[in-house]
């Protein structure tokens, strides 16, 4: 492995942190080809095993010599994977991935030439496109909402170029991104907290590096194609819905100033307790387990808490701010963009913004005096005047509001 920060034309060193546990071996395979045809000269491709069962890694490592393989001796999960993968690079930068991605070439070029802009930047996001739906976000960076509520930012959203430039954002999904590998370091952010066994060990690692005055930029001409949670579709939506609670509240415990650190957990556990006695709701089982766990959880995060407050130099608004007025418009159940208006007028209108397209501020304009009447009802005329507003618009644009209206 290259062990030094430059190599070939003097460009930093980046090692590729893929981590796999069970990958379906055509999948896996379709994301180490993608890895070899990167154009970026000075790449390393590590790929870390949670201790996976067969054969399948073996095979691996025969058809893709140029790959090393870091074999664990058991499932550590997500965070404690990329903590001993990251552990185990070398060079300036690690590119977190997961197997089920395909990269496209300039990918790794494009993350390296934003994050060398500023040496404060601890990660860069790239365009990550929805496998499913080739032409609709996954993310381009990642945001905190009301209540702490996570998501990609513009999931769901169809692209027309409203991310097409480079810009500062809440932080990255981990699923895919280029950090800084010295931000790794225990005097710097640190590692990933492995009591996190999966889902949201990223935001509370941006949160923390946000907090030290870090900064996390997109990369629009970086893409990716994932295939979103591909490896826990096979899971009841529960399983995931208690990990993502569970631990937002451990993140918000962590991280956040006083006030919302007690704000917070008070509204969301007072809904889980409600959801908790009332077995209509479908969620009792799950409301009481996230309820348990946040309580035993509890006295061990305070001394967490302390280490990470004594070190702050940003404010909660100061890094919240990154991710004003963005939504997510996407179905976590259906794993699908939710077809409406609203999707439509959050692209047209950020088109608009970042533009100043004349065309884009038309058609937001016309979506919008379209969606704040009745007659969006009339399927009818609802498809007529969509055909109309936007005509001359990508096909993949057409398509997608042609199924507004046709959900149940």
């Amino acid at each position: 492995m290259n062990d030094g920060s430059a190599g070939p034309g003097d460009r930093p060193a980046v090692t590729t942190v893929l981590l796999n546990y069970n990958a379906p071996p055509e999948t896996l395979r379709r994301c180490l080809d993608s890895l070899e045809r990167q154009t970026y000269p000075n790449h390393h491709v590590l790929l870390v095993d949670n201790a996976s069962a067969g054969e399948m890694v073996a095979g691996i490592e025969k058809e893709h010599r140029g790959v090393e393989v870091l074999k664990l001796d058991r499932n550590y999960g997500f965070s404690g994977g990329i903590n001993r993968g990251v552990a185990a690079a070398t060079g300036k930068y690690v590119f977190l991935l997961n197997f089920d991605t395909v990269v496209e070439p300039e990918c790794v070029a494009a993350m390296v030439g934003v994050a060398e802009e500023d040496e404060n930047i601890a990660g860069v996001a790239p365009k990550i496109m929805l496998a499913s739906h080739p032409h609709v976000f996954d993310s381009i960076g990642t945001a905190l909402g009301d209540d702490a509520g996570a998501f990609n930012q513009g999931i769901g959203q169809p692209d027309i170029g409203q991310y097409d430039v480079s810009e500062r954002v809440f932080g990255s999904c981990f699923g895919a991104t280029l950090l800084r590998r010295e931000a790794f370091a225990e005097a710097a952010v640190g590692p990933l907290d492995e009591s996190y066994f999966m889902y949201f060990e990223d935001f509370d690692w941006c949160y923390r590096a946000n907090l030290l005055g870090y900064s996390f930029r997109t990369a629009p001409a970086a893409v990716v194609h994932h295939e979103h949670s591909a490896s826990v579709r096979d899971r009841d939506y529960e399983y995931k819905y208690r990990l993502i609670e569970r631990h937002l509240l451990r993140t918000v415990v962590k991280n956040y100033q006083r006030r919302q650190m007690v704000k917070i957990p008070v509204r969301r556990l007072r809904t889980h307790l409600v959801n908790g006695l009332d077995f209509r709701s479908g969620r009792a089982a799950v409301s009481w387990k996230i309820v348990g766990g946040f309580l035993a959880d509890f006295p061990r995060l305070l001394p967490r808490r302390w280490q990470v407050q004594r070190r702050r130099r940003a404010g909660d608004l100061d890094i919240l701010k990154f991710s004003y007025g963005e939504q997510p418009h996407f179905d976590p159940t259906t794993y699908s963009p939710i077809y409406n208006l609203d999707t439509l007028i959050a692209a047209y209108r950020r088109l608009y913004v970042v533009s100043g397209d004349e065309r884009a501020l038309e058609i937001w304009r016309a979506l919008e005096g379209l969606n704040g009447s009745k007659l969006r009802f009339e399927q009818q005329l609802l498809r007529q005047r969509l055909e109309e507003v936007l005509r001359g618009q990508p096909e993949h644009v057409i398509e997608f509001a042609a199924r507004i209206g046709a959900q149940p």
